[in-house]
C-alpha cells in the first residue's frame, strides 16, 4: 500500500512538472511528446498496481498453499 501511495504522488508530482513544462514552453510537438510519456507513466504505473494486488491476493488464497 505504500508503495501504491508512493507512485501516484510520483505520477502526479511527474505529471504536474512536464504539464507545466509543455504548457510554459507551448511548442505543439514537446505537447505531444509530454502527453504520450505522460500516457506510458499512467498506464505503467496502472500495470504495477494491479499486478501487486494479484499477488497479494494469489498469496492471501488457501488454495496456494499446495
Amino acid at each position: 500500500m505504500d508503495n501504491t501511495i508512493a507512485g501516484l504522488f510520483g505520477i502526479l508530482l511527474f505529471l504536474a512538472f512536464v504539464g507545466g513544462l509543455a504548457f510554459s514552453i507551448g511548442a505543439v510537438p514537446f505537447i505531444i511528446i509530454v502527453a504520450i510519456i505522460g500516457v506510458m507513466a499512467v498506464y505503467d504505473f496502472y500495470e504495477s498496481v494491479r499486478d501487486e494486488r494479484k499477488a497479494a491476493a494469489h498469496k492471501a488464497s488457501p488454495l496456494s498453499e499446495s
